[in-house]
């Protein structure tokens, strides 16, 4: 008998892959619960064939078709129907899913089979693998890690991957996308400066070398990342934080933003009841109102809370920021051969980071002794849920701030706003 010939793609994962395992019944916050779950059209085919009439009879009630727009104009998709409380109607009392209790795994749904996990395949050569922190293993995992995290190179095989999500399946890389991605996470690893530096740092990197094109773009390319990578052999010490004196104006201005991102993700009335708690009480802290402006108290407020935070919270909490930071930019910026719109992915990162750090330091300034780490890595857990999984409010978040004519202008100057 003649074996199939195994296929092996090029693979490059961070380094906590291996320790992740689905915590099961044990999970606090299971992912069979609080959002949509979409069935994708391989696994609809395959429910389709089922004869066992009372499996049959199960997807029937729990399985809903809509129309939904897209690009290309409407499509049909397929989704769980939610039970009370957000739940799946597959999901047990225990916290087991009645597919893989009474058939196979390989029954599940793409979605189902794969998060927390995120793959790529580039260029057909080799895949990417990543989890997302918004699960509450990845998220122990991630960050409550003090050292940095690698990335390691392996063979993967093709088997290996079958039944899973991959997304953005045949896009093609840029030639820049991966060297400019490995000095992005070089700057924020760097330890010999402070967080607040690197992201400045790192922002100003992004933008440069992401609108690099033309006939001269690999030259160019080049040129830039040799001078951040000479700036890397510098060390400007553990004070340099600031880029200068922070005013009442600029206070004012960086405040209105994020107050203006928080107002529009509390919107939501789907929202879970604690993370609308950490929302409300920075709003609250810094009396801000519905167009995020603060009043003049709480903007006093505010710079006492950004300075509490950097003098008595980073010290401490850098490397959480840093293992998150470094995971989001790895699992999601990437630079296609098309390059359309090509910074949307970081701008998406900052603004998750932003709202994070927001409730973050209301937080911190609201407890009577030091923020245990549980609840930081809670919060930043809940936002990656709340804020990094919701691509529309993403998109409404972009749009409170871009200006049609000059997009790209704009967000770039609301990312340097944001990290002064």
């Amino acid at each position: 008998m003649q074996h199939k010939e195994e296929i092996w793609l090029e693979g490059i994962e961070p380094d906590y892959m291996e320790e992740f395992v689905c915590t099961g019944t044990f999970c606090p916050d299971t992912c069979c619960q609080g959002w949509e779950i979409v069935i994708d059209e391989q696994t609809c085919e395959r429910y389709r064939k089922v004869h066992d009439p009372e499996f049959k009879e199960m997807l029937s009630r729990a399985i809903v078709h809509r129309q939904e727009e897209t690009e290309t104009g409407l499509q049909e998709v397929a989704c769980i129907r939610m039970g009370k409380g957000k739940r799946c109607l597959f999901l047990c009392n225990d916290g087991l899913c009645m597919i893989q209790r009474q058939t196979e795994e390989v029954n599940l749904s793409e979605t189902c089979r794969t998060y927390p996990r995120v793959i790529y395949i580039w260029n057909e050569v080799y895949v990417e693998r990543s989890l997302c922190v918004s699960c509450p293993e990845v998220a122990r995992l991630v960050l409550s890690r003090q050292k940095p995290l690698q990335l390691l190179t392996k063979k993967i095989a093709v088997a290996e991957l079958e039944g899973l999500r991959i997304t953005d399946k045949g896009q093609r890389l840029h030639s820049h996308c991966l060297p400019l991605r490995r000095l992005l996470i070089r700057i924020l690893q760097d330890r010999n400066q402070a967080l607040p530096l690197r992201l400045r740092q790192a922002n100003d990197f992004f933008w440069q070398a992401g609108a690099v094109s033309g006939h001269h773009g690999e030259k160019r390319f080049l040129q830039l990342a040799a001078e951040y990578e000479a700036q890397l052999l510098d060390d400007p010490g553990p004070e340099a934080t600031e880029a200068g004196e922070f005013t009442d104006d600029l206070a004012r201005r960086q405040l209105t933003a994020i107050g203006r991102l928080l107002f529009q993700r509390r919107q939501n009335p789907g929202l879970r009841a604690v993370f609308r708690e950490n929302l409300d009480r920075a709003i609250k802290r810094w009396q801000l109102a519905a167009d995020g402006i603060p009043s003049e108290r709480g903007l006093l407020q505010y710079k006492e809370d950004r300075e509490l935070y950097q003098l008595f919270f980073l010290p401490e909490y850098a490397p959480m920021w840093e293992n998150y930071l470094v995971n989001e930019v790895f699992k999601n910026i990437f630079i296609t051969e098309e390059k359309e719109e090509f910074y949307r992915q970081w701008v998406y990162l900052l603004l998750q980071f932003f709202i994070g750090r927001a409730q973050v330091m209301a937080a911190l300034a609201a407890a009577p002794g030091d923020l245990p780490e549980a609840t930081v890595i809670e919060i930043v857990r809940l936002n990656a849920r709340e804020v990094g999984h919701d691509s529309m409010y993403l998109q409404q978040g972009l749009e409170l701030f871009a200006v049609n004519a000059a997009e790209e202008e704009s967000l770039q100057e609301l990312c340097h706003l944001l990290l002064l």
